[in-house]
């Protein structure tokens, strides 16, 4: 089961990828936020997530789409608890384009990570090490550029190709 965790204003193409990745994968996913009520997206759309935190079935996987200072988010217990009451029991972690500052920021960001831009600078101050690639897997994170290159981190989760 994956779940794609929708932070405020969240980056609704990625979060699309991973549903639809998903879907074709004949993986059940949903959706989980903080509430039930909508969650601004950074298009300017509204998603109500399928479940909020304290009802969400445990994840065998976790997609966090890049969002609007995801940081910030990372400073509210509430998501800090969700992260770290799910955490064990997934099996992989992908970070949508500047999903990887909240997971630094929760203390669970890798050392090496895929990143690229803006993201790139701030992590390689922060002491990590950014390689130049689409994705980067370090145990069970995946770290990527974000758009589709979310898609070919899922095909590598898989281990097959996922036709679009």
């Amino acid at each position: 089961m994956l779940a794609v965790l929708l932070l405020p204003e969240f980056a609704e193409l990625e979060a699309a990828i991973a549903l639809e990745a998903s879907r074709r994968l004949g993986l059940p996913a949903y959706t989980v936020a903080k509430g039930r009520k909508g969650t601004p997206a950074l298009a300017g759309s509204v998603w109500t997530p399928t479940y909020a935190f304290p009802a969400a079935p445990p994840p065998e996987a976790l997609l966090i789409p890049g969002a609007q200072r995801p940081a910030r988010m990372a400073r509210d217990p509430t998501y800090v608890a969700f992260v770290e009451e799910v955490w064990e029991g997934l099996r992989a972690v992908f970070l949508g384009f500047n999903a990887h500052l909240f997971l630094a920021e929760v203390g669970r960001l890798p050392p090496r990570v895929a990143a690229r831009g803006e993201v790139a600078q701030v992590l390689a101050r922060q002491g990590y090490q950014v390689v130049e690639a689409p994705f980067h897997r370090e145990a069970k994170v995946y770290s990527t550029l974000g758009g589709l290159s979310l898609w070919k981190a899922l095909e590598d989760w898989a281990q097959k190709a996922i036709e679009l």
